[in-house]
């Protein structure tokens, strides 16, 4: 066996070492998306949702996401997504009557426990309609 000197050694260890090392980079930082409107929130939510699955070490979610993002680019417009959220608030209306409607029936029956489910269904469906007028603002 050929014996090598003592810094040939150190520079073949050396080169068999270096390819196992790897360089990790640090994760992309959130994007601040609250002063962001329209399109270019709804870009930047799932940019942030992006450097998440990859702090997280989830490339299924991440490619989803990175899906999503390519489909939100190419269909994506300011008027669009408004149109979408009118017709979302208008939904919303929709089903906050008709709560308003059983609620008057539940009290017309005077049963208590009927009264109270309506009740709790009403002021979920007035906060899902909150949520889509302030969605209308984002």
């Amino acid at each position: 066996m050929l014996a090598l000197p003592l810094r040939h050694q150190l520079l073949a260890a050396a080169i068999l070492i270096t390819p196992t090392l790897t360089v990790q980079a640090a994760p992309p930082a959130i994007q601040e998306c609250s002063t962001l409107r329209s399109c270019a929130a709804k870009f930047c939510h799932i940019e942030n949702d992006i450097a998440a699955a990859q702090a997280n070490g989830n490339t299924r979610r991440e490619a989803g996401l990175r899906r999503a993002l390519s489909e939100a680019r190419d269909s994506c417009t300011d008027e669009s997504l408004r149109k979408d959220r009118l017709q979302a608030i208008d939904e919303r209306k929709e089903e906050v009557q008709e709560r308003e409607e059983e609620l008057a029936e539940a009290r017309s029956k005077g049963k208590q426990d009927k009264i109270t489910k309506a009740q709790r269904k009403l002021e979920e469906a007035q906060a899902d309609l909150q949520d889509a007028e302030d969605a209308l603002q984002r």
